[in-house]
């Protein structure tokens, strides 16, 4: 019985030696296992083209960029008491013989700006006005009244100043922009009032401070 299993095993290895090789050349699918792709309209993107089901996102009619539903931006500014001001420097977090600026405040985790959430800056607001007893220049967005005159009156300054999003954010951060090496960005304009429009705008500092922080 060994002859007639040996000369079965030597044709299948005959058979081997005549076909050729497997490789990533001639292996195909089954035939049948592709079912052929429908064509629609947009080629591979038929039916919906991509867009989705009706509304603008489909009819192409997106507002353009910047567009906020027919109203002004909205600019929050974090509040920054008096009363706060007077704790970060008894700390020694601030500096008063120094500016007072936002990389100070920031640094001294005496507030928390978040440009990407429309923070444009900080509001001094007067909360513990009778209770401020040091002597400080410090810049801000906002003051109001009381808050300016507090300070003034231990002989202070208070200078009020715009940044658009982006001078924000490195003016938070100045380490990292700098470390990588980027081309100082311009600082740009505040928009004051709308055109044609006489009427103040809420972007705009209130009438009872200036860019210098006087009355």
């Amino acid at each position: 019985m060994a002859g007639p299993v040996q000369a079965g095993g030597a044709r299948t290895l005959d058979l081997l030696r005549a076909l050729p090789r497997v490789s990533l050349a001639n292996l195909k699918p089954n035939p049948g296992s592709r079912k052929p792709e429908r064509r629609r309209r947009g080629q591979r993107r038929g039916r919906k083209c991509g867009r989705g089901h009706k509304g603008e996102r489909q009819r192409g009619t997106r507002p353009r960029l910047g567009f906020e539903g027919g109203h002004s931006f909205r600019r929050q500014y974090q509040p920054l008491s008096l009363n706060r001001l007077q704790y970060l420097i008894d700390l020694g977090r601030v500096d008063p013989t120094q500016p007072i600026d936002l990389t100070q405040l920031v640094n001294g985790r005496g507030v928390t700006i978040q440009p990407l959430k429309r923070d444009y800056g900080v509001q001094l607001v007067e909360e513990g006005a009778d209770t401020f007893k040091a002597k400080v220049n410090i810049e801000v967005q906002l003051a109001s009244e009381l808050a300016i005159a507090a300070i003034e009156k231990n002989g202070g300054v208070v200078t009020t100043a715009f940044y658009d999003p982006r001078s924000l954010e490195i003016l938070c951060k100045p380490v990292p922009f700098f470390l990588h090496g980027q081309q100082a960005h311009e600082k740009m304009l505040r928009i004051t009032c709308h055109q044609g429009n006489t009427n103040q705008n809420h972007n705009e500092i209130p009438p009872h401070t200036s860019e210098n922080g006087k009355n």
